[in-house]
């Protein structure tokens, strides 16, 4: 089968690998669509990961069930799936309590150098807890979107804050556009985006965001002022991960306000903690999601309240995944926002 091997920065080579057979407890799924996250693009450029030769990426992918390995009974070949792509031991303190996405061992397949191969081929095996059913309302571009969509679902659902009456996303980018969505979806009253170039300022309206704001504008918190009768955003979800971002959603909330960190960050950051203490603003990190969070961002997509045909800016065959894929999301990121391959095209 082909498959996209990772050798090492900018060196990602087209090869002939054997197709893999599913042991017990696994699943063989071929994959339909795969999305092209910024972790690895950051990983094409600087493979900071210890990833071991010949490793496969892509964790935000869908497909449908090829074969079942013994022990399997949940899955019959043709079903089609999204695959939530944790890895987790199931036994140390934090999976106990439910929160495997705090596992002490926690990896992630096609993206934590753990040895599992991920989406960027045409077939994988994977833990048969992995895959979720995909319904007939989710066609593969949008399957292939569940995993991003997913990080804001969990966000959402650490704030809990229900119906905020203000919502104020800091980045546009994929994740937080689509932490837009889910914020309309989840009944959020007003929601302002702070992100720049146009077409993503465009999609963030179509996504429900009532007004978007240049993160360049100096008058930037009076203007959020002036639309939360000067108070400041009930929630704060940050998500573009950088030292001036955290700094602009920390000054976006209101006093007790929550802000969720989605955005993941390079450098260090320093904040003014007198400020946070004395307005009792609460900062919390908020790493992939859980099982639930998975299935609500499913339901999401799944719904179609809004038309997100227009996130996924490009699609392109496995065979092109360099020049089509991670070339191109590297030299333009006005004009893309998310680039998609297809294994089987």
């Amino acid at each position: 089968m082909l498959a996209a091997v990772f050798h090492g920065p900018r060196d990602i080579r087209l090869e002939d690998v054997p197709e893999p057979s599913p042991k017990a407890g696994e699943v063989l799924v071929r994959v339909l669509q795969a999305g092209i996250c910024g972790s690895d693009l950051n990983r094409f450029h600087y493979g900071s990961h210890p990833w071991p030769p010949g490793f496969v990426m892509g964790h935000e992918f869908c497909g449908e069930i090829a074969a079942v390995g013994s022990e399997v009974t949940a899955w019959q070949v043709g079903q089609p799936v999204v695959v939530e792509p944790t890895l987790y031991c199931g036994t140390c303190f934090y999976c106990q309590q439910g929160y495997y996405n705090r596992c002490v061992d926690f990896a992630a397949r096609g993206i934590t150098g753990s040895g599992t191969n991920g989406g960027f081929a045409e077939y994988v095996c994977v833990p048969a807890y992995q895959p979720h059913r995909q319904p007939p309302t989710l066609p593969p571009a949008l399957g292939a979107l569940v995993e991003p969509t997913a990080v804001s679902v969990h966000g959402w659902h650490l704030a809990g804050v229900a119906q905020p009456d203000s919502v104020v996303v800091v980045g546009i980018g994929n994740i937080g556009l689509l932490a837009v969505l889910v914020a309309k979806a989840k009944g959020a009253k007003q929601i302002m985006a702070v992100g720049k170039y146009a077409p993503r300022q465009e999609l963030a309206q179509r996504y429900g965001a009532s007004v978007v704001l240049s993160p360049d504008d100096p008058k930037l918190t009076e203007r959020i002022l002036e639309r939360t009768d000067g108070l400041g955003a009930e929630l704060v979800l940050e998500a573009a991960g950088t030292p001036s971002s955290l700094r602009m959603a920390v000054d976006s909330a209101r006093k007790g306000g929550k802000i969720v960190v989605l955005g993941v960050f390079h450098e260090e950051v320093s904040l003014d903690y007198r400020h946070i203490l004395m307005t009792e603003k609460q900062i919390m990190g908020s790493i992939i999601y859980q099982r639930q969070d998975f299935a609500d961002a499913i339901d999401i997509l799944g719904a179609g309240a809004v038309d997100i045909t227009h996130h996924v800016t490009s699609e392109v065959p496995l065979r092109e995944i360099v020049t089509g894929g991670f070339l191109p999301l590297s030299e333009s990121k006005a004009e893309h926002i998310k680039i998609q391959v297809m294994p089987q095209a």
